[in-house]
């Protein structure tokens, strides 16, 4: 029996953590998942492969024991056509061999049948990605905002398997015995059905409640806190929210994508804010202050005298908080007002200033 080293199955040092070992069987079980490459028999042996070597390392005492066989076999490693690493592993199923007494050992690690079966190892649900829009300032200064959100849940009447149990048939392709045996030279394999998926039934008709899909859609109100400084493209993760897993698999995630609503007075840059504020006439010629809106509320404002149309101030501090705990700035353009509808008097004045002040000066 050649078999591939189980940590370079799952892409992970021998030393690896827990966490290391499950986030790497996540990531390859979805890559090779058979949903995804319907009909394609190397993805399927390739998901098959991933499982198996997750069920092993992923229980601590049968890490332990394959470890040990591991270090032992490294006499009996060699390397294929394709330069990679394999171990032929038959020495330890062979009751003669110096290792005879792994046999058993070998047998429950790795699934082959001496007096039990391989079952196959939990699979993940997919990850769900929604877009939410959010108002400007929650999205800026961060909060907490209540989505419903249509979630896929097990469907209840048919466990999720997606049929109709009440129409069940022998399985013609295992005979009703939910098992397949194959032999590999003196090695006997036995895998669970994959038509049946070890009920040894073979169903007929889709569930009636959830069309064979094997999950249903419920709106659940969720709660979601918004961190400040997020923008549109942000993309917020809800761990278990996603599909639902199969074999006891743990569910995918939510991934919530945030589009931020313009604003109808600022205008976001990185984590600063413009603004075009009004000054009137008089203040932009002889100075004063005017209030100013910021995202916590408003401000006085100085402005010099002779201050221009489009002339810009900086504010420190009063845009959008960073990650680091500081703060963007505050631009404030400033827009003249010419005042309207002026009295004959009004206009009298206006007729002095011009000839006092000469255009342009």
């Amino acid at each position: 029996m050649v078999k591939k080293d189980l940590y370079e199955i799952l892409g992970v040092s021998p030393d690896a953590s827990q966490e290391e070992i499950k986030k790497a069987y996540r990531r390859l079980a979805r890559k090779y998942h058979p949903d995804l490459h319907p009909g394609d028999k190397e993805a399927e042996e390739r998901f098959k492969e991933i499982s198996e070597a997750y069920e092993i390392l992923s229980d601590p005492q049968k890490r332990a024991e394959y470890d040990q066989l591991r270090q032992a076999a490294q006499a009996y490693s060699f390397t294929t056509p394709g330069g990679e690493r394999a171990y032929d592993f038959s020495v330890f199923m062979d009751e003669e061999s110096p290792f005879g007494g792994f046999a058993d050992i070998f047998a429950d690690l790795f699934g082959f049948e001496r007096e039990r079966t391989w079952e196959p190892g939990p699979e993940p649900g997919a990850d769900v990605l929604y877009q939410v829009e959010i108002p400007f300032r929650e999205a800026a200064l961060g909060g907490e905002v209540e989505i419903n959100i249509p979630l896929e849940k097990p469907c209840p009447s048919c466990h999720g398997q997606g049929v109709d149990l009440s129409s069940q048939e022998t399985c013609p392709h295992c005979g009703g015995l939910g098992r397949r045996e194959h032999r590999r030279g003196n090695v006997r394999m036995i895998e669970i059905c994959p038509y049946c998926r070890g009920s040894g039934k073979k169903v007929s008709k889709p569930c009636p409640r959830c069309g064979g899909t094997g999950v249903i859609q419920e709106t659940e109100r969720l709660r979601v806190r918004i961190p400040p400084g997020s923008d549109t493209g942000t993309r917020l993760r809800i761990p278990g929210k996603g599909r639902p897993g199969r074999g006891g698999g743990p569910a995918g995630d939510l991934y919530l994508e945030l589009v931020v609503r313009p604003d109808p007075r600022f205008e976001r840059r990185g984590y600063d804010l413009y603004l075009k504020q009004p000054i009137g006439l008089f203040t932009a010629v002889l100075g004063g202050e005017v209030e100013v809106p910021t995202l916590n509320g408003k401000v006085r404002m100085k402005v010099p005298p002779g201050t221009q149309c489009g002339q810009k101030f900086r504010l420190r501090g009063k845009g959008i908080p960073k990650p680091d705990g500081g703060r963007g700035d505050l631009y404030v353009e400033a827009r003249i007002t010419v005042p309207k509808n002026l009295s004959p008097e009004a206009k009298r004045k206006f007729e002095e200033l011009r000839r006092l002040v000469p255009e342009g000066s």
